[in-house]
């Protein structure tokens, strides 16, 4: 077992960081394929203005990850200015400090190889994180998100995993409301796959061109609706629903054949039976129809098939090995909590071995128990800290008092997106709180004749009634995972020390 602290360190270099000079990464030529073509930039749906644009004030979003050996960080931003913060770590020795500084641009990345274990990310915008093993073991599969941490966007950047060679991989875009999409080189602008496609519909990259590009990036573009994207070279991964969280009622999603001949379909029921629905979208055909007890999983094994899951209630959908070949299974997924933003105090989630749990928050006090109830480890975890276990293959609950991210797998092969960037949501909702809350204070303070800076309006913790008040619209802004009055302390006062 390990642990890891994200010790006084992350704050200290969050302070210093927008004073260092950045150095400018170059992102590598891409090369131009056969089906490639020119064509003017497409129109983009405009994105709402963020709610506060941190950078303007030298602050930094600041953040971990846990990765198997890698982290990708995907720029959507121009002048993005990043550091990656190796942490303490008593089991392995590693020394504190940065590993990796610079500058990445709009559809720019950057592969830092960092061995295994939690890094702190710090960075003046948001930025997507893709963690595992992308580029030295290609066996992968997840859905993208972007810098919001969002599994829907109407904009995507993705480095392509190294290799494709087993002959199965994908790479689909699915368009749950239709609409034209448009897939090109970001660099040259180079169109490499457009369609206009009907509700539900998909678009699929030719195997040819995903052959040809490996390690190298492309961007997806859904003019006037959001859409997903799945890339598909391995199981071993959530399924985001049609809302764009990693719970709902409506599914879209293939499930192929690497490595093992078939894929496990895993449908988690909540709390409540769900009644369930997969159908084959190329045959019309249901392949399952039934109820799927409270808290249980139903596990469909699957061989390239495009399928949708369709339930009364909610429920999670992995296509993740479970029942064949489910111990041991080289593979990486986060999971997606209740309330499906990958940051939360309940879930449940698969495993082909081990669980690495991470606290956001201090004295976060942790139980794990498996599928009959019986616990395998319980602890508190402090904020920034990490814990590894190895309890077998299997279906596992994790509960906390406060806000952790988990994730299941085993062996070093594997890759997702970080749930790390959901804390950008958080912070940037937090930072309209505490803004909230000052004028409310400085108000009132002048109707009492009263004369308070803005600092010293800001400066004392906020009250449940405050609380209260101002929680609806900072949930609105996109923070999906509910925090209590004490997390939004803590995360509070780690926004206003991000000066």
């Amino acid at each position: 077992m390990r642990r890891t602290v994200l010790a006084a360190v992350l704050l200290a270099t969050a302070a210093s960081c927008h004073k260092q000079e950045a150095q400018a990464n170059a992102v590598q030529t891409q090369q131009a394929t056969a089906v490639e073509k020119e064509s003017p930039r497409p129109n983009v749906a405009p994105r709402p203005e963020p709610v506060t644009k941190l950078a303007v004030d030298d602050r930094m979003y600041t953040t971990y990850f846990y990765t198997a050996a890698e982290a990708v960080v995907h720029g959507y931003e121009k002048d993005t200015k990043v550091r990656i913060v190796s942490l303490s770590d008593p089991e392995t020795k590693r020394p504190t400090g940065t590993i990796w500084q610079g500058t990445i641009g709009v559809g720019e990345t950057q592969l830092i190889p960092t061995g295994p274990g939690v890094f702190g990310l710090l960075s003046d915008k948001k930025a997507a994180i893709l963690v595992g093993t992308p580029s030295s073991c290609a066996v992968v599969g997840y859905f993208l998100k972007d810098q919001d941490g969002k599994y829907r966007s109407n904009r995507f950047f993705t480095q392509l995993p190294s290799s494709a060679q087993l002959g199965g991989e994908r790479v689909i875009v699915w368009a749950y409301e239709g609409g034209d999409v448009v897939v090109r080189d970001p660099k040259t602008q180079k169109v490499l796959a457009e369609k206009a496609l009907p509700p539900g519909g998909r678009l699929e990259l030719a195997r040819e061109l995903i052959g040809a590009r490996g390690n190298q990036v492309i961007e997806i573009v859904a003019a006037k609706q959001t859409v997903a994207v799945q890339v598909y070279y391995d199981q071993g991964f959530i399924v985001p629903s049609v809302e764009g969280r990693g719970t709902g009622t409506d599914f879209y999603t293939f499930a192929g054949k690497l490595t093992a001949g078939s894929n496990d379909l895993d449908i988690i029921a909540g709390a409540r039976d769900a009644n369930v629905t997969v159908t084959d979208l190329d045959t019309g055909k249901a392949l399952f129809k039934g109820k799927v007890a409270a808290t249980k999983i139903k596990t469909l094994e699957l061989a390239d098939r495009y399928v949708r899951v369709q339930s009364d209630r909610p429920v999670q959908v992995v296509v993740a090995a479970f029942e064949r070949n489910g111990s041991g299974y080289a593979e990486h997924h986060f999971g997606t909590g209740r309330e499906g933003g990958g940051i939360d105090n309940d879930f449940a989630i698969t495993t082909s071995g081990g669980l690495w749990l991470f606290s956001y928050f201090a004295q976060n006090q942790i139980k794990v128990t498996d599928a009959s109830g019986k616990k395998v480890y319980e602890g508190t975890l402090g904020a920034g800290t990490g814990h590894e276990l190895m309890p077998g293959g299997g279906l596992y609950r994790v509960h906390a008092s406060k806000g952790v991210s988990v994730m299941g797998g085993a062996s070093t092969c594997g890759a997702d997106y970080s749930p790390a960037a959901g804390m950008f949501a958080v912070d940037d909702a937090m930072l309209t709180v505490i803004q909230q809350v000052t004028a409310a204070r400085l108000e009132e303070a002048r109707t009492r004749g009263v004369t308070m800076t803005p600092e010293a309006a800001a400066a004392a913790p906020m009250t449940q009634a405050e609380w209260d008040r101002y929680a609806p619209a900072a949930k609105a802004s996109g923070a999906g995972y509910r925090m209590s009055l004490e997390e939004a302390n803590e995360r509070a006062d780690v926004v206003k020390k991000k000066k």
